[in-house]
């Protein structure tokens, strides 16, 4: 498990410069399994590293997971490779590989053969990060140890480890190829890819601004008297001032929920989304993004095939988008570079074999397509799972209504389900 390591005085500190966009908080360390490793010293003397004991001539499952909160991260083991064969849970076709690129709520299962000569060998995480002109965060990787026993004169602790050879911090294609290599693996239970659609959407990920909440400003990025948020469709979400649980008020009623507004079709403008001039800040993007904040929803009729494309942009900022839905998976039908062309691009779609996650990272400055049915009711999340956008805004609630049986329809809630007061027991709908 990647992850990092906080060095926090106050927690609340730290959502509300998150909430502003204020840069001044960052992890101080990367982790693997907990473990800062012997890249850092944080408690005055060479930290302990993970250590993973393994035996020649054995293959082992490893889990790999990114529980960080910023940074995709690359993954590489001295003198041994990867054999990745499922992510998100499901399985892939089984794919060689020197290197792992995995985002933040991505899982991955790969297989490591222990097949090199018995001794040390590092396995370094590295977190990635776009070019200038983007901000440029501390390069923090970690490493632990892979580390062959029960050899008859096997390896001495005090051998010095193998290191990998790393690629740049900079290096995001890699990360493309990578995803971009994975295939679903044909088996009993795989699901084929629904060739009817029934709902399109195309949504732009980037950021803007805001006036502060109750003030009339001057807009743009650099002014004192916005906040910068994150968007999907130019809409930064906001939570809605109601009293009753998102979830209560859906089950109740779910053709009242007023107080929603809905994730439009398109973007309201359409202009070179990857154009580099964007970043970081100028006038230009002024005009580009008439940015407003709404508790942002979009409802699918159960059974409902959705075709979506996330478009990552450079308002402000150039970052890959981790997009995680809740509830569901999605196939993963194709990736590009550049500006997304319907005319062009669908006829790269797989439909034959695309992978199947719940986490799709959209690459930087490029597009990714994906199609998933609307079959699980409920209100959903779909969200970047990078921290800072979540926080922002970049959010969108998924509602699936109920199907035509008690099998595919919202259950209901527990009968001692609290009711914050509400003399009308939420049950009475039932």
């Amino acid at each position: 498990m990647t992850g990092e390591w906080w060095d926090l005085k106050d927690l609340g500190q730290v959502d509300r410069h998150l909430r502003y966009y204020v840069a001044d908080d960052y992890f101080k360390a990367s982790t693997i399994n907990g473990k800062l490793g012997d890249l850092y010293n944080c408690s005055g003397v060479v930290e302990e590293g993970y250590k993973l004991d393994v035996e020649p001539g054995k293959t082992y499952l490893l889990r790999v997971l990114n529980a960080a909160l910023f940074s995709e991260y690359y993954l590489k083991i001295a003198g041994h490779k990867f054999i990745v064969v499922a992510g998100d849970a499901n399985y892939v076709s089984p794919y060689t590989t020197d290197i792992i690129a995995i985002a933040p709520g991505q899982t991955f299962d790969a297989l490591v053969v222990a097949d090199a000569s018995p001794g040390r060998y590092y396995m370094v995480a590295m977190p990635n990060q776009p070019p200038k002109p983007d901000y440029q965060s501390p390069v923090l990787p970690t490493r632990g140890i892979l580390h062959y026993s029960n050899v008859a004169g096997g390896s001495r602790s005090g051998d010095v480890p193998m290191s990998p050879e790393m690629p740049d911090n900079h290096n995001d294609m890699l990360s493309f190829y990578f995803h971009g290599n994975l295939t679903s693996l044909h088996h009993p239970r795989h699901l084929p890819v629904p060739k009817r659609i029934d709902e399109r959407l195309f949504i732009t990920l980037g950021l803007g601004s805001v006036c502060r909440q109750g003030q009339s400003c001057e807009r743009g990025a650099e002014s004192d008297e916005v906040i910068v948020v994150a968007t999907m469709n130019n809409i930064s979400y906001e939570l809605p001032t109601v009293s009753r649980p998102l979830l209560e008020a859906h089950y109740q009623n779910p053709s009242n929920i007023d107080w929603l507004q809905e994730l439009p079709d398109v973007p309201p403008r359409v202009f070179n989304f990857t154009d580099n001039s964007l970043i970081p800040t100028g006038p230009k993007e002024e005009q580009l993004e008439p940015t407003s904040k709404a508790a942002l929803a979009r409802r699918f009729r159960y059974g409902a095939v959705v075709d979506v494309v996330f478009q990552s942009t450079s308002m402000l900022q150039s970052e890959s988008n981790p997009m995680h839905l809740h509830g569901h998976d999605m196939f993963v039908l194709a990736q590009g570079s550049g500006n997304y062309d319907m005319q062009r691009d669908v006829a790269k779609y797989n439909l034959v074999n695309p992978p199947l996650v719940n986490t799709v990272l959209v690459p930087r400055l490029g597009w990714v397509a994906v199609r998933f049915i609307a079959d699980n009711p409920g209100i959903w999340y779909m969200h970047c799972h990078y921290e800072f956008h979540l926080s922002m805004g970049m959010i969108a609630l998924f509602i699936v209504e109920d199907g035509p049986t008690a099998n595919t329809s919202l259950p209901s809630p527990p009968v001692d389900f609290w009711t914050d007061g509400n003399d009308n027991n939420v049950m009475a709908y039932a």
